[in-house]
């Protein structure tokens, strides 16, 4: 597992990798590691698969949708900062059929609005935005791996981030199958990412 997780790192670019069971579990640790809470709202697309939208939930957050650019059908970037408000800590923009969101004007907005940028990346492993992979943008990113997807391991998924205190509690929380003491201790305490 040690060898898959270094080589998606570095396909990808980030600095930090963790394998986890599904797409879903990795996109739940994600909300969780950024913080999102009972009152808190993630901007996000309508058009994905369910489980973007339920990650929010799992933390009893509010998912906000944006409407979809036509072209792409991903979410419109242009459209992002009308649904931010002060309760909002996340946008998940999700790069639908492999095809990149527009992630240069979605970071912008959230490094002005001061959130953290989740990519769901799922069906979209090597698809780049100038010159860069997606999942490389945000804070973190989630890859899947289920048989309908662009590489398959039967069922599995991979979460890429770029700091090392958000690598470590990751690591913690999806090893919690072997750690589960520690992550009954852990588990409801909400982790605020550090400053991109």
């Amino acid at each position: 597992m040690e060898e898959f997780e270094k080589r998606v790192r570095d396909y990808v670019g980030t600095r930090y990798a963790v394998a986890v069971a599904s797409g879903t579990a990795g996109l739940h640790l994600c909300m969780r590691l950024a913080g999102v809470k009972e009152g808190s709202e993630v901007v996000t697309s309508p058009f994905s698969f369910v489980a973007s939208a339920n990650c929010i939930l799992y933390e009893h957050g509010t998912p906000v949708f944006v409407d979809i650019d036509e072209d792409s059908f991903n979410i419109d970037a242009d459209a992002i900062d009308a649904a931010v408000n002060d309760r909002t800590v996340a946008i998940l923009p999700i790069h639908v059929f492999g095809r990149p969101a527009r992630m240069d004007q979605i970071c912008r907005t959230a490094d002005r609005r001061g959130l953290a940028v989740i990519e769901d990346a799922c069906e979209a492993i090597g698809a780049e935005f100038d010159g860069r992979k997606v999942g490389a943008f945000g804070r973190a990113s989630v890859f899947a791996f289920y048989p309908n997807k662009q590489m398959t391991t039967g069922e599995g998924r991979h979460r890429n981030h770029r700091r090392s205190a958000m690598g470590s509690r990751a690591a913690s929380l999806a090893q919690s199958r072997t750690r589960r003491r520690r992550m009954a201790a852990t588990s409801s305490v909400g982790v605020q990412l550090p400053p991109q």
